[in-house]
């Protein structure tokens, strides 16, 4: 086996491909900048290449031969054009399946996708299926997943390649340094709006997420469509009960998230953030009873490990 892995710079990568090497698997990324991290691995082999530069990306796939490919690449909110977003998260993952289906060694195409794409709202069912319909509305980072999902599910491609989408929830862990992300500002934040108190959330361990991932690229049978998240959730106020929780008015964060976003302080786009206050708890017994798999972490272990370990940089606060 050998997987290429577009993003290959990004956490959720770099948490794969920690695992894989630690299993002995050849790993080649692709990414617009080079992580430091794997420098000296020799199973870890890097590219720097845009996943909208197509013809490059011929010419990677026909050297390395990959049997796997994960695809992490996307601008997640750092884009502020529509347009240059659209070419990367749309236009990109179109040259990714393309090049997958017309690379014969290539035998399975994962897609990550996320469980943002069923879009929060209030009525929001708990545990919600694969079945449920995606509503991102217009949370643009939920709204792309949605356009690939429904492209990769409505693509004809030949009948040994295998593709599977996961639809993940917020992947903590050790490793884990966004900094401008939700759960920094669950860590970092001081005080917190009360009516966030009793908000549902799902955190995945990236142990979990990566040996999940590992079982998909063996199994030379899945194919479709699953939610890659624990069998858990927990609250906010459980996982942070040291915080103030404050009585602040619902139209002044909106004010603040959008003001956030437009002077480039927070990756949180004020949609997100609105969505974010409705749970969005998804099932995951079809990926579990497929695997009979038992999480190593709850939902509450895997965002405490975050928050023990503790990453993210101070210097982006304001």
């Amino acid at each position: 086996m050998k997987v290429l892995i577009t993003g290959s710079s990004g956490l959720l990568a770099r948490m794969l491909i920690e695992h894989l090497i630690t299993k002995d698997v050849d790993v080649v990324g692709i990414d617009i900048k080079e992580s430091p991290e794997f420098l000296n691995e020799n199973l870890f082999r890097f590219y720097n290449c845009s996943i909208t530069d197509r013809e490059k990306l011929k010419s990677i796939f026909l050297e390395e031969q990959p049997t796997n490919v994960v695809h992490f690449a996307c601008s997640f909110n750092k884009v502020r054009s529509r347009t240059l977003e659209f070419e990367i998260d749309i236009n990109g993952s179109d040259n990714i399946l393309e090049i997958s289906n017309n690379t014969p060694s290539v035998k399975q195409l994962i897609f990550s996708s996320s469980s943002a794409a069923y879009g929060g709202k209030k009525d929001n069912p708990l545990w919600m299926k694969e079945s449920e319909p995606l509503l991102p509305e217009n949370y643009r980072y939920g709204m792309n997943k949605k356009i690939v999902e429904d492209r990769y599910s409505n693509i004809s491609v030949r009948d040994d390649l295998h593709l599977v989408i996961l639809r993940l929830c917020l992947v903590t862990g050790p490793i884990f340094d966004k900094p401008k992300s939700a759960v920094s500002i669950l860590i970092k934040f001081p005080f917190l709006p009360v009516f966030t108190k009793e908000t549902k959330l799902q955190f995945i361990h990236s142990e979990d997420m990566a040996a999940l991932i590992e079982l998909i690229m063996k199994d030379k049978e899945i194919r479709g469509i699953y939610n890659l998240v624990p069998d858990s959730f927990t609250v906010v106020k459980d996982i942070v009960p040291e915080k103030r929780f404050v009585r602040i008015p619902f139209f002044l964060i909106k004010g603040f998230l959008w003001v956030c976003w437009h002077l480039k302080i927070m990756n949180i786009q004020p949609a997100s953030g609105i969505n974010s206050f409705y749970p969005t708890i998804v099932n995951s017994s079809a990926i579990i009873s497929r695997y009979s798999y038992k999480f190593k972490y709850t939902s509450k272990e895997a965002f405490l490990d975050t928050k023990m370990y503790n990453r993210i940089p101070e210097k982006v606060w304001f």
